[in-house]
């Protein structure tokens, strides 16, 4: 029997496993695909390196992030310089938006309209508070924008990259560690100061340092993984979890691998895949109310289509977010990092978020390939001929898929689970968090010193 078993070997996965393995437990990892990583793999086609969606390696933690920085020699990363830009109607506004591009690049109708509109905002807001203020994101984002900023900018981007109306979304829809509001940007920006423990997504890519792995940020769990083995941690791939049964003593996980029906029993699990998966797989099944609050906690997904072109570099920065069309982000692979691509090459990288099943999601990778390229055309980006090679890779499990009831239903789940000593569910899929992967280092961290003492030695 082993100590501990953990489902999924992303980077909450395996961060865990070197943790507790760490404290001198034993561990043993199951993971359904032939790689490790989950939405921070890369994929190798034809000898192209394929990240999902563009990433690097950054954290204010600077504990985590030297630890991260560690897995690595010196000529195996490369320092990043951020760069990103949204298109809005035929203008590059910088992003992320912010009071002074609003300003000075929207142009003087969109200027002067945000700025009444946010003023007035705010003389609102001197008074008491109102208790629907953070209902939802459309509130949010009008509370703390202003309407008019809503209407144009908020309100598009964010029902084409969630597919709902914005009243829909719960605000924690917005991927920040502390949410910022259009003052705050006002401050950051013309006061220059802000609180180090508090920055929102966009001030950590804009003031921290970011560096990136020259084989692509998969080698990331790649080394991760190879840090597992050398601590004498049991990492099996390919394996097809069938069955969950607790018992008096702890869990019983059954599971296909190598063509053989397998059993491992531990005295506690922890999952990282997706929470209605690994209800699904508990024996006894959960009561009916519960498997149905599960299945509302959904997730969204992504699909990346990547065009090979010649060498071009398509636009000037990293990556680029639009409005109004199919996909949501565009990313510059070379100006990631040139070894990615041939000398004569270079990888446009187009993200596309939809909901497992449907219209979107059922299309074939030819089609997604002639809708991507086309609308890239229309954009002036690319012409007939440019596109040498293209690839798809799909996500079903990518964000964790925040509606206003969401949180009634994950507590409905997270009691049920409670109630079943030795059962764990954390990380940004299993804990239905929306993480970096720093944050995923650190949850773990937190994670196995409040949950696991130093094992005795044996």
């Amino acid at each position: 029997m082993t100590d501990y078993t953990i489902l999924g070997a992303g980077i909450s996965g395996l961060s865990t496993g070197i943790k507790l393995l760490e404290r001198g437990y034993s561990v043993t990892i199951l993971e359904r695909s032939d790689f490790v990583g989950g939405l921070a793999s890369t994929a190798v086609r034809d000898g192209y390196r394929l990240d999902i969606g563009p990433h690097f390696i950054t954290s204010q933690n600077n504990e985590v992030l030297r630890e991260i920085l560690g897995l690595f020699s010196e000529d195996e990363l490369t320092s990043f310089s951020r760069s990103a830009k949204i298109l809005f109607g035929k203008r590059f506004l910088d992003y992320p938006l912010t009071a002074r591009n609003v300003l000075t690049q929207m142009g003087f109708k969109h200027a002067v309209s945000a700025a009444i509109s946010y003023l007035w905002m705010a003389i609102r807001n001197l008074g008491p508070a109102r208790p629907d203020a953070e209902a939802n994101f459309e509130n949010w984002a009008k509370n703390n924008f202003g309407n008019y900023l809503f209407k144009i900018f908020f309100k598009p981007y964010t029902e084409q990259f969630w597919g709902v109306p914005c009243n829909d979304l719960s605000l924690d829809c917005v991927p920040l560690v502390t949410k910022m509001s259009f003052l705050k940007t006002l401050k950051m920006l013309f006061m220059k100061r802000f609180q180090r423990s508090s920055l929102s997504i966009a001030e950590r890519e804009t003031t921290l340092p970011l560096y990136y792995p020259r084989k692509g940020f998969g080698e990331v769990a790649i080394k991760l993984r190879e840090k597992f083995i050398s601590l004498n941690g049991s990492l099996k791939t390919s394996c097809a979890v069938s069955r969950l049964r607790a018992g008096a003593t702890g869990f019983s996980v059954e599971f296909r691998h190598d063509d053989k029906e397998q059993e491992l029993n531990s005295s506690r699990l922890i999952s990282t895949i997706p929470i209605p998966v690994m209800l699904g797989l508990l024996d006894p099944p959960a009561p009916e109310a519960v498997v149905s609050s599960a299945q509302k906690v959904n997730y969204l997904s992504v699909i990346v289509v990547y065009l090979v072109v010649g060498d071009l570099d398509v636009f000037d920065s990293s990556y680029l977010y639009l409005l109004g069309r199919p996909y949501n982000r565009i990313s510059n692979i070379r100006r990631f990092c040139a070894s990615l691509c041939p000398d004569d090459e270079n990888i446009i990288a187009c993200e596309m978020t939809c909901h497992f099943d449907d219209s979107t999601w059922k299309m074939s990778d030819g089609e997604l390939t002639r809708l991507v390229t086309n609308g890239m055309q229309e954009d002036g980006f690319l012409t007939a001929g440019d596109v040498n090679k293209s690839y798809v890779l799909r996500r079903r499990h990518a964000y964790p898929f925040y509606t206003v009831d969401y949180k009634d239903h994950l507590q409905a789940v997270r009691s049920y689970v409670n109630t079943i000593p030795g059962l764990i569910s954390l990380g940004r899929t299993g804990g239905f968090k929306y993480m970096d992967i720093d944050q995923c280092i650190e949850d773990a961290s937190t994670f196995v010193a409040g949950e696991a003492p130093a094992a005795p030695p044996t």
